[in-house]
């Protein structure tokens, strides 16, 4: 048997994308159709045997995930109108979307695609480099742990004792050493070494986003905690949602809340001409 018979996942004449070809790839895209077609093609080539996309996908991937993805657009121009800056995280980015398709729209912008799984991080490098994105990086983390948390703070033990004067000295001697701790300088260091501290990447140096992007990555009562804290006050939640989305919102007012954010609000989201929408999040840090 043949891997092309025993497979089940190689394209068929019959499953070519409906919108190959098609002038409305290039009405949305515009020149970043060259690159997504790069991204249109691996995706078919490889995407459900690496478990990027399912086998229902094959024939409607510019539809389904990249024009779906690119719909978030113009929501990132207009946060970039109202006076944000470039410097994006894209949680979860998984297979590339919309982290890998909003880098190859908008080359203006700085795209850290966060992502924790190994074999998806080995995917998005693969992705960029054949695509020749110069605009993104891949993170191999999970949201919560791309900037540093505040540690807690413990109160004091005014009785001394052994254990204090232990913890007296050990600090002691940490603050006359010459190395440098992990919380006086957190690294995001990818599979390549790529050191996001480093004065070549300064773009990625770790400090709170403009701008958080997402899609289908967590309903909103976890999803806020997961990106508010990535932004600086007056940054943007963008995030890709379904149908229930203002249900989402209102579940996850009090998570919100508690993570500073403001106005939550549904916007409607075009996909392209004649093509079923989408629908965006947008919530913005206090």
């Amino acid at each position: 048997m043949t891997d092309e018979e025993g497979s089940g996942h190689r394209m068929e004449p019959s499953q070519v994308d409906a919108l190959e070809g098609n002038s409305l790839l290039g009405q949305v895209l515009g020149d970043a159709l060259e690159p997504l077609q790069v991204f249109h093609d691996k995706l078919t080539r490889e995407g459900i045997e690496r478990g990027i996309i399912g086998p229902r996908d094959q024939g409607i991937i510019w539809e389904r995930h990249i024009l779906n993805s690119a719909a978030i657009v113009p929501f990132v121009k207009g946060a970039m109108n109202d006076g944000l800056g470039p410097r994006i995280a894209d949680i979860g980015s998984g297979g590339g979307f919309p982290g890998v398709v909003l880098a190859a729209c908008m080359p203006e912008c700085q795209v850290s695609l966060v992502e924790p799984m190994e074999r998806r991080v080995v995917w998005l490098h693969e992705v960029i480099e054949e695509m020749e994105l110069k605009n993104a990086i891949v993170l191999r983390k999970r949201a919560e742990e791309v900037l540093p948390r505040p540690e807690k703070r413990t109160k004091p033990n005014r009785g001394g004792g052994r254990r204090a004067m232990e913890r007296r000295r050990h600090h002691g001697r940490l603050a006359g050493s010459d190395s440098v701790s992990a919380d006086q300088r957190v690294a995001v260091i990818d599979p390549r070494g790529v050191d996001a501290n480093d004065d070549n990447h300064g773009e990625y140096t770790l400090r709170p986003y403009d701008m958080v992007t997402c899609r289908a990555v967590a309903p909103m009562t976890k999803l806020s905690g997961w990106t508010l804290p990535l932004l600086h006050p007056g940054g943007r939640l963008i995030a890709l949602k379904g149908r229930s989305a203002q249900a989402e919102i209102d579940k996850a007012s009090k998570e919100i809340k508690k993570n500073h954010g403001c106005n939550p609000r549904v916007c409607d989201a075009a996909v392209g001409p004649g093509l079923e929408g989408t629908h965006v999040v947008l919530v913005d840090k206090a």
